[in-house]
């Protein structure tokens, strides 16, 4: 009951879910922030360019949820003047290029690029970095217009390749790998409005499908730990059974034992009597009674 409780409570979660999104909702597209390896730039500044892009990211309506790893967002940066101020402390400043890439990591295409001229300045080189990346700025328009862009690539692609999604998701679902299919159909976005609806009804045909096969798997595994029950309560009737006849059996071979000792004792005691009936008397009980 467990198990049918706990489906049915992701049943109503999914059609939720499907409720509340409207086929407009930017958030249908999803885009990852990955940032390249790069040893050249501090990791407390790597660490607020990443912070950087998630901003660009949610300001202008994508989604970053994981949801699906194809589509990046990314950041390059480059180290175009570096001077150091002699003063007590040193100073450092930088003029960095940093170009933002939004693309697909599958087929490896970038979609869109915007580049930005920072600066920045700081007593060390983390400082400096982090002086520079502050100046990023989620709403500059150059953002809005690359992933704009991007997202009409990302749309046609999944215009394109929807019956790619839908079939997979069949392949899966007869596999009964059904939340793998229910993720792959997950990923296409609402902006893509005909394929975005196709694969959600799909979703909802395997999840109702995922339900009745573990409903069912969970009514077989009672069904057969019933069945091992009676069986075990078979054997266990079966056992007292044999053990009842034994018993019947040997009181009977004790019966029989005794009533044939006893028919031997009788017999032997009438031949005892015959016996002595035959023999000559010897003594006269009367007459030595008659003396006392």
């Amino acid at each position: 009951m467990k198990i049918i409780n706990l489906i049915l409570l992701m049943t109503f979660a999914f059609a939720n879910g499907l409720a509340q999104t409207t086929p407009n909702d930017l958030g249908g597209i999803s885009l990852n922030v990955v940032l390249p390896e790069n040893n050249t730039i501090p990791a407390e500044a790597n660490q607020l360019l990443e912070t950087r892009l998630k901003q660009i990211v949610t300001r202008n309506g994508i989604a970053d949820d994981g949801l699906s790893e194809r589509f990046v967002i990314t950041a390059r940066t480059s180290v175009i003047q570096k001077d150091v101020a002699p003063t007590a402390p040193p100073r450092i400043s930088q003029r960095l290029e940093v170009t933002f890439m939004i693309g697909d990591v599958v087929e490896n295409k970038i979609y869109e690029t915007a580049s930005l001229t920072l600066s920045g300045i700081g007593t060390n080189e983390t400082q400096a970095f982090i002086s520079a990346f502050q100046n990023i700025r989620a709403d500059n328009r150059i953002f809005a217009e690359m992933i704009e862009k991007a997202k009409e690539k990302i749309t046609q692609y999944y215009n394109t390749n929807c019956d790619k999604y839908l079939q997979r998701a069949k392949i899966l679902e007869t596999d009964q790998q059904f939340d793998e299919a229910i993720y792959t159909l997950m990923q296409v976005p609402n902006v893509s409005e005909v394929c975005y609806n196709e694969a959600q009804n799909l979703a909802a045909e395997i999840l109702d499908k995922k339900i009745k096969f573990h409903v069912a798997a969970d009514e077989k595994l009672q069904a057969d730990e019933q069945r091992e029950r009676d069986f075990r309560m078979q054997e266990y009737n079966d056992a007292k059974a044999r053990e009842q006849r034994d018993f019947e059996f040997m009181a009977k071979q004790h019966d029989d034992a005794a009533q044939l000792s006893r028919q031997r004792i009788e017999a032997n005691r009438q031949a005892a009597i015959e016996f002595a009936r035959n023999q000559p008397k010897e003594i006269n009980p009367i007459k030595i009674v008659s003396l006392w």
